[in-house]
């Protein structure tokens, strides 16, 4: 008797399901009717337009840029009208159709969100006069599927960027999330499609102004080239990955511009320009952190890389070349004289270098720690004719700084401790012997150390720089075919 009822009970399920299903469906040949004005689609067959939906589907499959997740998403919902029944009566397939359009506001192709192919569907069931109603089921299916695998990957891309920086460029450390099957269900369970386009447009303010300029260039008098519409592109992509937002106070270098920006809500209170790592590889990551914390009148403990090289080849000449320049060695940490070593036969690898406070420090007079596996840092440095330079990629990988008083500034917000840091540096300029001292910053501040080739000023103008570390032609060769023809 249980069996039996529990059997009942399933069919009973099952018939309700399938009656729902249906009943969804036939209203959707009711609404269109109203909307095409044709007493055809009153005669809409759910199971019919089911048995099409499902061969469009695997026809389709080449064609669309997730099958598998498309796949999936109208197996486990045994619908195939999930975004035409909600959205194209009431004229929002039309919205994303524009959006979509408009890809190219974004540097991308809208024919990858099958715009193009939506637009011609779109056509054909306002115009066209069905015999019958089974004529218009291909048609519905087809744009049911391109308008779903259009708006997945829309909403993917503009989220998290077509390509994935970790598979292309190199010293590339920033943080990156990737799409997924849940981001793509929850797209089309989407029940507001007006507001969820809005709410996917990325709100970074670079993002925007980069935006405007292919916007304005529609109809401005002197156009943009297509080298400058090319680092747009790539840029845009670019703003797409990182998952931190700029926002508050923060520091922004950067390495193509060789500068390093001052923000403060939104407004640049400072620019100044920056030394890099040089290419060929010395490259400065692409990274970010929190700078926490400052060295006045720094030490600099000499890299094994630096010390192996240069500082060998100089004592093979001068045995008193670190005296020269205020450095001392150590030999498994005992303090030696370094004129006593024969450097020609010593093992480099026995030793580390350090050179002591002063105004002929490799770091200047103040250094800047932020977190980051990698040892980078920003700091002084003597040499300030390298800011004359244009080309200004001739570090060893860390960012020397212009004005790193005023950079300190910027980062305290204390002025009695600026005075203070400011009297010590001074002191050490005349020649005084100084001790060098961690400074503490309260508020640790966001460095984000980046590569646009294209970017713009507050006020929304472009600034253009060199392809300094070649990585537009290595992200260029994966993202072309995302980009406006």
């Amino acid at each position: 008797m249980r069996i039996k009822q529990i059997i009942l009970l399933f069919i009973a399920s099952s018939f309700l399901i399938v009656s729902c299903s249906k009943s969804r469906h036939e209203e959707f040949g009711r609404k269109l009717s109203k909307v095409y004005k044709s007493k055809q689609y009153k005669n809409f067959v759910a199971s019919d337009y089911d048995e099409v939906f499902k061969q469009e589907l695997e026809k389709l499959k080449p064609e669309l840029h997730d099958p598998k997740w498309i796949d999936k998403i109208y197996q486990q919902d045994d619908n195939g009208l999930i975004l035409l029944n909600e959205f194209l009566v009431d004229g929002k397939i039309d919205s994303l159709h524009q959006y979509l359009l408009n890809a190219k506001f974004h540097g991308l192709n809208s024919s990858f969100f099958h715009a193009d192919k939506m637009t011609v569907l779109l056509d054909s069931l306002k115009f066209t006069k069905f015999k019958n109603v089974s004529e218009s089921y291909p048609l519905l299916a087809k744009l049911e599927l391109y308008s779903a695998d259009g708006l997945v990957n829309y909403a993917n891309i503009l989220k998290y960027g077509a390509v994935n920086p970790k598979n292309i460029q190199p010293n590339y450390y920033v943080s990156v999330d990737r799409p997924n099957f849940i981001d793509a269900e929850k797209t089309l369970d989407s029940l507001d499609m007006t507001n969820f386009l809005k709410k996917i447009q990325p709100k970074n303010g670079y993002y925007q102004r980069l935006q405007n300029l292919l916007i304005n260039d529609e109809t401005a008098e002197k156009k943009l080239t297509s080298e400058e519409r090319q680092k747009i592109y790539l840029s845009m992509e670019r703003l797409r990955w990182p998952v931190k937002e700029y926002k508050g106070k923060y520091l922004l270098v950067n390495i193509p511009e060789f500068q390093l920006r001052l923000i403060q809500n939104n407004t640049t209170e400072l620019k100044m320009k920056v030394c890099v790592g040089e290419a060929g590889g010395h490259e400065t990551p692409i990274l970010s952190g929190m700078v926490n914390r400052m060295q006045v009148n720094p030490v600099w403990n000499i890299p094994g890389s630096i010390a192996s090289t240069e500082i060998l080849a100089s004592l093979k000449k001068d045995s008193y070349y670190l005296e020269a320049k205020n450095m001392v060695a150590y030999k498994n940490g005992e303090l030696v004289e370094a004129s006593n070593v024969d450097w020609n036969n010593a093992n480099i690898d026995e030793y580390s270098f350090k050179q002591n406070p002063g105004a002929d420090n490799s770091l200047g007079q103040i250094k800047f720690i932020f977190t980051n596996p990698y040892a980078i840092y920003l700091h002084d440095t003597p040499a300030q004719a390298m800011f004359k330079q244009d080309m200004r990629a001739v570090s060893h990988g860390c960012i020397r700084v212009e004005q790193p008083m005023k950079l300190q500034e910027f980062l305290l917000n204390d002025k009695s401790e600026s005075e203070k840091i400011i009297n010590e540096t001074e002191a050490a300029s005349r020649g005084q012997k100084v001790d060098s001292r961690w400074v503490k910053i309260q508020n640790p501040v966001p460095v984000f150390i980046s590569y646009y080739t294209a970017f713009t000023d507050d006020k929304g103008a472009l600034i253009t720089a060199n392809d300094v570390y070649g990585y537009d032609k290595l992200l260029l060769n994966k993202f072309k075919a995302y980009m406006p023809n």
